[in-house]
């Protein structure tokens, strides 16, 4: 099956810089420990790490995780350490010679890692079509900085949720446009390989989320875009974010009420505070109250086992799908912007 000419500009603007190694992006703040680990990654590696912002799932050991639009394998190469031996993470990319870059990196990162075998594997594919590789299914789900290069942003949800368990999470990185885009402007390939064009707005992500079968997304992490070209400033006439949010495909049967929930402390990583979003950080031994909504993911999805859940007899309302933009002028107005994800120029 052919690709939508957006799709084809986009796997030639990534093989192109792929060749050249003349754009990157940077990486956001993460954990002293995974920091450390990111160290280790091949230069190679890092010299073609595109994103919007690097997503580090937690509780993933022993887990089967996919990621979608995998680019340079820098978070393959990551979750393979962080999942264990007994783990196991796929990378799909559509563009080859991005495949073909990770793959010449397996052995490094095996060896560096003390595996054996590599308990990760990389192919090529298009994130609309996945289910076309046969993967079978998935703990997890990531992605970064790809949604918004998908012309069918509903068929590649589909295609996800498809390949999640029961219970399972999709961590989505990616870039958001403050207002609609411009039609016309959804053919311009510069705008559109540069995440700009096919970003959806931020309602829009609720919407693909519900409709497809998984929850409300909890927004986890924001940074801006920075226009720097003037020309494309104008012609956009928009503002861009990068966010990250986790949202979950919920077991059939799973419903609860509103609860008391403590956190455990053994989520490695987040053993004095787990950040669940933006607004909600459950620390060691202090019971928090949380709606009915939050509640059900807790007690059916991966913490199922990292909090004491006791029943909670009354109101309350706890926040999701919070908007990056607000968050953004909120941080702004307090000096707190945090840096930016990347520069269009």
């Amino acid at each position: 099956m052919s690709n939508h000419p957006m799709t084809d500009a986009s796997i030639g603007f990534y093989t192109d810089v792929c060749e050249k190694v003349n754009f990157t992006t940077r990486v956001n703040a993460i954990p002293p420990r995974i920091a450390a680990l990111i160290q280790q990654l091949s230069e190679e590696t890092m010299k073609r790490y595109y994103g919007s912002g690097i997503v580090i799932p937690e509780n993933i050991k022993g887990a089967r995780i996919l990621d979608v639009g995998c680019g340079s394998g820098s978070l393959v190469f990551l979750l393979a350490k962080l999942v264990g031996p007994t783990g196991y993470v796929v990378g799909v990319d559509a563009t080859e010679s991005l495949i073909e870059q990770c793959k010449k990196q397996t052995d490094y990162h095996a060896k560096t890692w003390g595996y054996e075998e590599p308990n990760f594997e990389f192919r090529v594919a298009n994130a609309e079509r996945l289910s076309e590789l046969n993967l079978g299914e998935f703990d997890v789900v990531v992605s970064n900085g790809v949604f918004c290069l998908l012309p069918d942003q509903d068929k590649g949800f589909k295609e996800v949720v498809a390949a999640l368990k029961p219970g399972g999470v999709f961590y989505l990185s990616d870039v958001y446009a403050k207002v609609e885009v411009p039609e016309e402007l959804k053919t311009d390939n510069k705008l559109w390989v540069l995440g700009t064009a096919g970003a959806m707005v931020w309602a829009r992500l609720q919407e693909l989320a519900q409709a497809n079968g998984l929850t409300i997304p909890y927004t986890t992490y924001v940074a801006g875009v920075n226009i720097k070209s003037e020309e494309i400033k104008k012609l956009l006439n928009n503002e861009f974010a990068c966010a990250a949010s986790r949202m979950f495909k919920l077991p059939v049967d799973a419903k609860r009420g509103a609860a008391t929930v403590t956190y455990k402390g053994d989520i490695e990583d987040n053993e004095e505070v787990f950040k669940w979003d933006v607004d909600l950080t459950f620390k060691k031994d202090e019971p928090t109250v949380v709606d009915e909504y939050l509640a059900t993911i807790l007690t059916s999805t991966v913490f199922k086992d990292n909090f004491v859940v006791e029943d909670f007899d009354g109101e309350v309302q706890t926040k999701r799908n919070q908007d990056p933009f607000k968050l953004l002028a909120d941080l702004t107005e307090k000096g707190a912007a945090p840096e930016t994800a990347y520069d269009v120029e």
